[in-house]
Formats: structure tokens, sequence, C-alpha cells
């Protein structure tokens, strides 16, 4: 899969492919990897309407890759509050020390660093994006790093966290809530998951009835919400919900 890189500030992105034979090498953050370079004139926008517009995995990873350069700059210009509301609700209910945290959907790792302040120091972080998880790396809040598809089957045993955490992921065009399921497997019993969700299009994409048909079926207990509330200072569409639920055993 081609990775976008960002070439400089204007709207110019550079492809690496690595599948060409002719070297390149870039510096900076990932220098060493080799591949050539195609320059196309894609505009942020374009890379954003790709990440909002998801249609699929494909189009969803490619999408953050493509942002990756960007990312932490620009939530910061947006004054991206998640992960600190998401980090405050871990720290009501799971004592650090607990074991470890799945971070589901870990992007840059912008929570990995909230949590890790606190003094959370055993967390896995999983993304659909490589570009994302290659930033989460360069943070070192993470004790292990994956590339996983939420809604898909996830590579871990039964009960493996302590608590299993997700900040901006779960969204109509984003992680499913199929991805639910998985989630309160890997947790351990009696174990919290504090899950964000986009408020805008989640009743059609299903996320009030899979909450509901978790607890109906005994898998977990919903014990809190927050929210709605604006994931992004100055964005009144940035509308999201917080739930807190605790795996049944």
């Amino acid at each position: 899969m081609q990775r976008l890189a960002k070439r400089n500030s204007d709207a110019a992105y550079v492809v690496v492919n690595r599948n060409k034979s002719k070297p390149f090498r870039r510096g900076g953050h990932g220098a060493g990897i080799r591949g050539t370079l195609t320059i196309m004139t894609t505009s942020k926008e374009s890379i954003l309407a790709r990440v909002y517009g998801a249609r699929n995995n494909e189009d969803l990873a490619e999408g953050y890759d493509g942002w990756a350069g960007d990312y932490d700059g620009d939530m910061e210009q947006r004054g991206y509050r998640l992960p600190g509301i998401v980090t405050a609700l871990t720290a009501r209910h799971v004592a650090i020390g607990d074991g470890p945290l799945l971070d589901a959907g870990a992007g840059s790792g912008l929570l990995g660093i909230w949590l890790q302040l606190l003094g959370y120091s055993d967390i896995t972080g999983i993304d659909l994006s490589q570009g994302m998880l290659d930033l989460a790396a360069g943070t070192g809040a993470y004790t292990a790093l994956h590339r996983m598809a939420l809604g898909e089957p996830l590579d871990f045993r039964d009960g493996a966290f302590a608590a299993v955490v997700s900040a901006g992921t779960f969204g109509r065009t984003h992680a499913p809530a199929a991805g639910f399921d998985e989630l309160v497997r890997v947790a351990r019993p009696g174990g919290h998951l504090i899950l964000s969700v986009r408020a805008k299009g989640m009743e059609e994409a299903g996320f009030p009835d899979a909450l509901e048909r978790l607890e109906q079926a005994g898998a977990w207990r919903r014990i809190g919400t927050t929210g709605p509330f604006q994931a992004m200072r100055n964005e009144p569409e940035s509308l999201y919900v917080v739930h807190v639920c605790r795996k049944s055993g």
C-alpha cells in the first residue's frame, strides 16, 4: 500500500512507493525508508474528505496515512478535547497498576501520552493506519503497537486487558459498532471499557442498538455516559459521547 508523506508546507505530497527499485531515502521521522518519489498535488481537503467520508477500511487507512504528518498539529489547532476527557474517565474508573490497557484506535498516540503522564505504564495500541502507528511509536507511551482493524477479529487472548479505552475512533464513517464485541472479549471480567462515539449518525450506524444488545446479553453493564459535547473547541458539529461500561464477570 502506498503511503503519503508531507513534502513541504504547500499542497504537494510525496508518494513513497516501496515496490519500485529506484532508491530514495528520507530523513526525519521514519528515516531510512527506501522507495521512489512521485509528486502529486493532493490537497489537505481531499485527504480529510477521504478520512471523514471513508467507504471502507482501505480508504480510511490511506486517508490517515496521508494525514499523519500534519495530524497532531491540526488537532492542536482545532482544540481537540477527546483524549483529555477519556483520560479523566479512565482515571476515575481504572486504578494505576491494575494491569495492561488497550488503546483501541490509538492514532498518533495522543491518548497514550495523556495516560502515560498519569502513570499508566503498560499500554498496547492498535490502529488501522501504519502512518499513525509510526507516530504513536515515537511518543514512547506504548509497550506494544499493532496494525489491526476494529470490527474484525483481534489477535489477543480473551481477557488480556484490565481496561479498554478509545478516543475518536468509533463513528458512522470510522470504526463500526460491531467492533464492540471483540473489545468486550479482550477485556478481563470486571474490567472497564471507556469508548467515545461520534454523535452524528450514531443511530443509523447502530451504536445505541449495539450497546443495548451487549447489555441485554449480559456482556457488560453501562455505568455512565458523558456528553454529547464538542470534541473540537470551535466546531459545533464535532459532537461526541463517551460511554463507560463494565464487563460482566
